[in-house]
C-alpha cells in the first residue's frame, strides 16, 4: 500500500504550501521566500550495503513548517526494486516480498523525492546511509544522484552530547510520543519530531550550522 499526496500544478513544495488550506480554516498560509520547509526522510532497505545490491523498499517524507508537521502533505510508499528482501532484513522492518508486489518502482519514488527536495531542506537521522542508498537507486534507473541541502540529527547529537545517539534515545529524552518501528513513516515522523525539539531548544542559527549539501559523491 502506498500514499501519494495531492499536489497542485506548482513545481515545488513551497508553492504547494503557500496555497494550502489549514484544517478548519479558510485562511491561506502565505510563505515568505526566506522561510524554510524541512522534510524529514526515512527509508527501509533489503539490507545494509547498496554496493552489494541492497535496495530501497520503503520511503517516507514528513514535511515540517514553522515547527509543525504538515500531515496532509506526508508521503509514504512501499517500493518494488525487483530484488529479494533478505530474511534478516524482514525481521527488522517486517516488510516481506509479497508486501512490495504492485508497489511503485524506483523511478516513481525518486521522482517524488526530487519534487520534495526542491527549495526545501531535507532532514535525516544518519544521512549518509539514506543518501547513499538514494544515490544508488538513482544510478540504478539511469538518473543523476540527488543534489540536496540537508541536516542530520545524528550530527547534531554528536556535537551536543559528544556521542552519536540513536533516534530512539533522543525521542525518549524529548518525550516524543511516536515510536521508532523501523518502518519509514514512523521513523520519519520521529525524526521530524526530534528535529523540531532540537530547533525549539537551540534556534535556527544553531541548526543552520549543521546545514550541508549532498553532491552525490558517495559511490
Amino acid at each position: 500500500m502506498h500514499t501519494v499526496v495531492e499536489k497542485n500544478s506548482s513545481p515545488n513544495l513551497f508553492s504547494t504550501l503557500s496555497c494550502f488550506v489549514i484544517r478548519g480554516s479558510l485562511r491561506r498560509v502565505f510563505l515568505m521566500w526566506d522561510e524554510n520547509v524541512y522534510c524529514a526522510v526515512d527509508i527501509e532497505t533489503t539490507g545494509l550495503d547498496p554496493s552489494m545490491g541492497d535496495m530501497i523498499i520503503e520511503v517516507a517524507i514528513v514535511p515540517v513548517y514553522k515547527g509543525k508537521i504538515v500531515r496532509e502533505l506526508v508521503y509514504s510508499s512501499l517500493v518494488n526494486p525487483k530484488v529479494y528482501i533478505h530474511a534478516y532484513a524482514q525481521k527488522i522492518h517486517k516488510i516481506t516480498n509479497s508486501d512490495i508486489d504492485g508497489a511503485p518502482g524506483l523511478d516513481e519514488v525518486i521522482s517524488v523525492l526530487r519534487k520534495y527536495s526542491q527549495d526545501t531542506i531535507m532532514v535525516f537521522h544518519n544521512a549518509k546511509f539514506d543518501l547513499t542508498f538514494l544515490d544508488y537507486a538513482a544510478k540504478e534507473i539511469g538518473q543523476l544522484p540527488l543534489n540536496v541541502y540537508y541536516i542530520d540529527t545524528l550530527d547534531i547529537s554528536q556535537t551536543i552530547y559528544g556521542r552519536r545517539r540513536k533516534l530512539e534515545s533522543l525521542a525518549q529524552e524529548f518525550g516524543v510520543s511516536h515510536k521508532v518501528t523501523h518502518r519509514a513513516y514512523d521513523d520519519a515522523t520521529v525524526t521530524a519530531e526530534v528535529f523540531i525539539k532540537f530547533f525549539d531548544k537551540f534556534g535556527w542559527e544553531t541548526m543552520h550550522e549543521f546545514l550541508k549539501k549532498w553532491l552525490g559523491k558517495e559511490y
